[in-house]
């Protein structure tokens, strides 16, 4: 029995010496001779591969609108997905120089390229029967389609000189609105905008245009929002870090869209905002959390046309983050560029759906699907 104690004497010590070691040299790194950080290594390694891994952040549950959404979606092919992210004028979804009247043309149209929105400009807009018709007819007519999928109806009405609607309307109280200098003011000619576009069949004002004053652009899209009309902020980032502010204070009023600028801003990027994965992604979704729908601007615009036909700005600014795409003037050229965008890979499906969702979501909070 001595012999077998005497004999574990020798592995005891080793083994003590061994631990002593590791924590000597775990506390005196500099001080450890050649190969010795081969002994630390292993005793960390060993201590890793005991921990119990870190549970990844749950998920936030859906919300009924996005329930419902994912139904839609679901139901819906690729043709319809892509053409529902274009936001156009009425003459670019029928071929036509001038629409004043929704009829067969509109029809057949919408048919062919069930785009998510129609926006209306001046010389459309005539009269308020003239409107109420044209507006409703063309609402049956997406409705009644293959896709089943209700338009946005838009305009850009600012008030003052920049009001379309109020215009053909002869709408004194809009026409002749002073310029806001306080949320009070704003939120009254929101409010009194937002009755006007509702009450011939509008659902998106393409307003406000940001400044400087959080608390003017804040009041107008509260104004809009609470009476019915969605709203469409621009034209995001702004130029400089009070714009920046200006738009986050925006986006803690939840507008339905947030159109993003052509313009470059080098603070960001060195391309076009509008075709920026930091500003619309990095920016925007991330860093200030908006969840709501991403338009960039006319496509058909000189800051882009210049450096890209409208079907590669289109790929570009899906992929850095676009869920619509505003005023192109060759629709089906579009269509066509982001199909094969799918087709190649560089865009996958399930990003066309994540924009769709967003886009059928705002519907169904904006009242157009039950």
């Amino acid at each position: 029995m001595k012999k077998r104690y005497l004999l574990l004497i020798p592995v005891v010590a080793c083994i003590v010496l061994s631990a002593a070691a590791i924590g000597y040299i775990q506390f005196h790194p500099d001080r450890a001779p050649a190969g010795a950080e081969f002994l630390v290594r292993t005793s960390n390694d060993a201590e890793q591969q005991t921990k119990e891994p870190e549970k990844e952040a749950e998920a936030q549950p859906l919300t009924a609108s996005q329930k419902r959404a994912n139904e839609l979606l679901d139901a819906m092919t690729l043709e319809q997905k892509l053409y529902q992210m274009m936001f156009v004028t009425p003459e670019a979804l029928t071929q036509t120089k001038q629409v004043v009247r929704a009829g067969t043309a509109t029809q057949e149209a919408i048919e062919k390229r069930p785009v998510g929105g129609v926006l209306y400009t001046r010389q459309s807009l005539q009269g308020k029967a003239q409107i109420k018709d044209m507006l409703s007819n063309t609402q049956s007519y997406a409705k009644a389609s293959k896709s089943g999928v209700p338009v946005f109806l838009g305009v850009q009405e600012q008030g003052g000189s920049n009001a379309p609607v109020a215009q053909a309307l002869r709408t004194k109280s809009i026409l002749n609105a002073a310029e806001s200098t306080d949320e009070q003011t704003a939120y009254a000619l929101g409010q009194t905008i937002a009755q006007e576009l509702s009450g011939v069949g509008f659902t998106v004002n393409l307003a406000p245009a940001v400044g400087d004053d959080a608390d003017i652009a804040s009041g107008e899209i509260k104004g809009l929002q609470k009476n019915h009309v969605l709203s469409a902020v621009s034209a995001f980032p702004g130029e400089d870090e009070e714009n920046l502010s200006a738009f986050e204070a925006c986006i803690k009023q939840k507008p339905a869209f947030m159109i993003v600028t052509n313009a470059q801003n080098k603070t960001y990027d060195t391309v076009p905002c509008s075709v920026s994965s930091k500003v619309m992604t990095d920016l925007l979704r991330k860093k200030l959390n908006y969840t709501g729908i991403i338009m960039t601007d006319a496509l058909q615009d000189t800051a882009l046309t210049e450096q890209y036909t409208e079907g590669e700005a289109a790929v570009l600014a899906v992929q850095a983050g676009a869920d619509m795409l505003l005023e192109p003037s060759d629709v089906d050229a579009v269509y066509r560029a982001l199909f094969q965008a799918v087709s190649d890979g560089k865009l996958t499906e399930q990003r066309i759906d994540d924009s769709v969702q967003r886009i059928l979501t705002a519907k169904i909070d904006g009242g157009l699907i039950a």
